[in-house]
Formats: structure tokens, C-alpha cells, sequence
């Protein structure tokens, strides 16, 4: 009877078990699950809001069923910490390497997610090892409560702190505050205990607050979808500028108040072309019009947002720039990074502060795409939020769902309601 196996050579085999040895040893399959399960929030919420919705009691239902899932399975099922941070930090921000592609530096893609993997590897590979030498069980569930509740609100490398357990209950039957996720991850991780410790889950739901009411004005969020290989092109300008003045006398024609253009919606100096800026003066005594567009000043570059409101003009500069994108957050190598990498094209400029302006006696805060995910601007007083986004850089991926996910947090932290129009992705107000 032949047999249907091969004898490879002896060479070859001890390659094969060798690699074999290798993946047994280094990779876990078990984290792969467990980083699948606290990912999958995310791109669900980004399914339903391309093609449904996350607003009704099915959704939160599922939401919620999926943040107990995950929950249970990070803090129960054996796994890597190590391996399970490297698959969160890729599946939740692989997308950050692909603004590289209008660079030209596409070959750089494949190392940006791997660093990206390996950091966040590595951060959680630090909570085991601290956790190691905590020898009481009661102090060691204590110690995750401490560190999911509090420690990541302070993981912020170059001002980019995405990575937030907070994500994890959007969209759900609870809230997002602290007392929140407290409480459930007290009663998850007590649970292996004393089972009644899961009654506790019922007690945040009695916590939810409720937005501030809408302003008494009609907003018309713009949403574009212009790719950014052409975005900045020269030959495709005209088509835009065409493209934003149909957008205003749409909602003009809808007796629409306010209508809001997203980030660099007009990609130029805005404020150099004098005939643009007559055309949206004349045009902002029927309609105020909000749109994002880049601004020269004393020799300066600024990314910001222009109010038309009655014949006049009011320039709010962004605040916080992107890191690697808008700026280079290294001063010691920025003039080297910046010219192997970039080019040495200039960085932006900012504003000392976030910007505020008021539209018919309601104070609105101002906030370009980067800033709408930054926790400090959402102290601000005002109740309302005029954000503008430009995610055509990091498309096709899940940074609209992330980035939405994250304005809720704040959003439901500060009782705020945020304006969202985006290119690349559909406009939404946020609540």
C-alpha cells in the first residue's frame, strides 16, 4: 500500500520543525482571538454607518453584548498580552501608514504597521509584567480596574491617544464616563469570585445623561468624496471650487441657515484669491457658510476654517496639528526627517488656543478634523461643535468608525453636540 506522506530530507525537516517550534513557541492563537473580539465595536459601527444605523435598541444591544464578549474573553481566555496588543495596534490603526501612499513612500506602509504593532505590543506586554509581581489576587483585579479605567487616558505618544476601553461601550447601553467603567470592569474581573458580582452591570445603566438640545438653526453638512491623488492637483481645483458653490446654492435653495464644507474644501490660500472671497461674502448675506481652506499669513502657513457670515470673514487657524502629517513632533532630527521624507516642505503653523465663533447668538467651537478626537476641546464652554474632516488620506479604512467613535466619548462626556462634515465619508451630527 503506498503511503500518501512524503519523507522530506533531513535538512528540510528540522526547517520545518524548527518553524513549526517557532509559531507554537511565538505565535497565539489565542490573542488573535481575543484582539478580533475587542476590535470587532469598531468595524461594525463603521458597517452600520455606511450602511445603516447605531442609533436603536437592536444596535445597542449588540453593542453591548459584544463589549461584555470582549471583556470576558481579554480578561479569561489565556493569550499573549504582547501578541494581543500587537493585533489591537494593527487592526485599529493600520490605516495611519497609508497617508504615506501621497508621499511616495508606499514601501514605508508594511514597517509603519509592524512599529505600530510592536508598540502597542509592547505597552501591553508592560501591564503583564507589572502585573507579575503582584502577588495578591485581590490586588492584582484591582490593578486592571486601575489601569482600563484611568492609565490609558495617559498613553498619549505625540499627543495621539486613540487607544481608549471607552471605545468599547460606544454605541452600547452604557455610558462612557469613568464611574462606568469602574464599575463593569469591577464587576467582570470579580466575577470569577463571586458571580453575584455581575448584578452590578445593571447599576450604570441609570447613569446615562442627556445631550443638550439642538440649536434652533438649519445646518447643511456637506459631504464630498474627492480623492486626494487629486485633491491638491492644479487641474482639478476648478472642478472643487465648481463643486463647493453647488453645494452652497443647494442649501440655499433648501432654506438652509448655515451650510458647513469640510477640511480644505477650497485646496488653496483662500484668503490670497480675492475673487473667491468677494463671491462668498456676497453670498454669505443669504447663507452662512463655514468651510475649511488653507490661510497665508506673515509669512506663515495655517490650516483653518473660514466663517462668511453677513459680508464678513472670520479666520480660525487649527490648534493641534498632526503629528508626521502637519508636523514634525521630533526637534532634534526635524530638518532630516523632513527632508529624506518630505521633501522639506514647510510644517503648519498654529493657533494659540481652539477657536470659538457664534453663528445667530449660539457660540460654536471651531474644530478641524485632528481636533475633533482631542479631549481639551470639549472643556471648552460652548455646547456646540463645528468639526470638519478631510479622511480621504487613510481611505478605504475604519478611521471614519474610529474617529466617530471617539467624538461620541466626548461628545457624551461634556454634553456636547458636534457638526461632522467630511470628505470621503458621510457627514453626521454627533450626540
Amino acid at each position: 500500500m503506498l503511503s500518501n506522506s512524503v519523507d522530506l530530507p533531513p535538512v528540510l525537516l528540522r526547517i520545518k520543525n524548527s518553524c513549526v517550534s517557532f509559531f507554537r513557541r511565538y505565535f497565539n492563537t489565542n490573542s488573535l482571538i481575543v484582539a478580533t473580539f475587542v476590535s470587532l465595536p469598531i468595524y461594525l459601527n463603521f458597517f452600520l454607518l455606511k450602511f445603516g444605523s447605531t442609533d436603536n435598541f437592536l444596535t445597542e444591544f449588540i453593542f453591548t453584548f459584544l463589549l461584555l464578549l470582549a471583556l470576558f474573553v481579554f480578561f479569561y481566555k489565556k493569550h499573549s498580552f504582547f501578541q494581543t496588543g500587537f493585533f489591537i495596534g494593527i487592526f485599529w490603526f493600520y490605516w495611519i501608514g497609508l497617508s504615506f501612499r501621497f508621499y511616495n513612500l508606499t514601501f514605508l506602509i508594511p514597517f509603519v504597521i509592524l512599529i505600530i504593532g510592536l508598540f502597542y505590543g509592547s505597552v501591553f506586554w508592560l501591564i503583564k509584567k507589572i502585573e507579575s509581581f503582584i502577588k495578591n489576587v485581590y490586588l492584582k483585579k484591582i490593578y486592571y480596574i486601575l489601569i482600563f479605567t484611568f492609565a490609558f487616558d495617559y498613553l498619549t505618544p505625540f499627543t495621539f491617544d486613540w487607544l481608549k476601553p471607552e471605545i468599547l461601550f460606544v454605541n452600547s447601553f452604557y455610558g462612557v464616563d469613568k464611574i462606568t467603567l469602574f464599575i463593569v470592569f469591577f464587576s467582570i474581573l470579580f466575577y470569577e469570585i463571586d458571580k453575584k458580582f455581575l448584578l452590578l452591570l445593571f447599576i450604570p445603566l441609570f447613569f446615562i445623561s442627556k445631550p443638550p438640545d439642538l440649536p434652533d438653526l438649519r445646518i447643511y453638512l456637506a459631504s464630498t468624496d474627492i480623492p486626494q491623488k487629486l485633491k491638491w492637483q492644479k487641474r482639478y481645483i476648478s472642478f472643487e471650487i465648481e463643486n463647493n458653490f453647488k453645494l452652497i446654492n443647494k442649501a440655499m435653495k433648501r432654506n438652509f441657515d448655515v451650510v458647513v464644507l469640510p477640511e480644505s474644501a477650497f485646496p488653496l490660500f483662500l484668503n490670497l484669491h480675492k475673487d473667491l472671497m468677494d463671491k462668498l461674502k456676497n453670498l454669505s448675506f443669504k447663507i452662512i457658510i463655514v468651510t475649511g481652506a488653507l490661510h497665508y499669513k506673515n509669512k506663515k502657513y495655517f490650516n483653518s476654517t473660514y466663517v462668511f457670515d453677513k459680508g464678513k470673514v472670520k479666520i480660525l487657524d487649527k490648534h493641534l496639528l498632526v503629528p508626521f502629517g502637519e508636523y514634525i513632533p521630533v526637534p532634534f532630527f526635524e530638518k532630516e526627517i523632513n527632508h529624506i521624507f518630505f521633501g522639506d516642505s514647510s510644517d503648519y503653523s498654529t493657533s494659540k488656543n481652539f477657536g470659538e465663533f457664534e453663528i445667530k447668538n449660539y457660540k460654536f467651537i471651531n474644530a478641524i478634523c485632528y481636533e475633533l478626537t482631542s479631549e481639551d476641546l470639549y472643556k471648552l464652554k460652548p455646547n456646540y461643535v463645528i468639526g470638519m474632516s478631510n479622511l480621504a488620506w487613510f481611505k478605504p479604512s475604519v478611521i471614519p468608525s474610529l474617529q466617530e467613535m471617539l467624538i461620541k466619548i466626548y461628545a457624551r462626556k461634556y454634553k456636547k453636540i458636534v457638526f461632522h462634515s467630511i470628505n470621503g465619508f458621510k457627514s453626521e451630527i454627533i450626540r
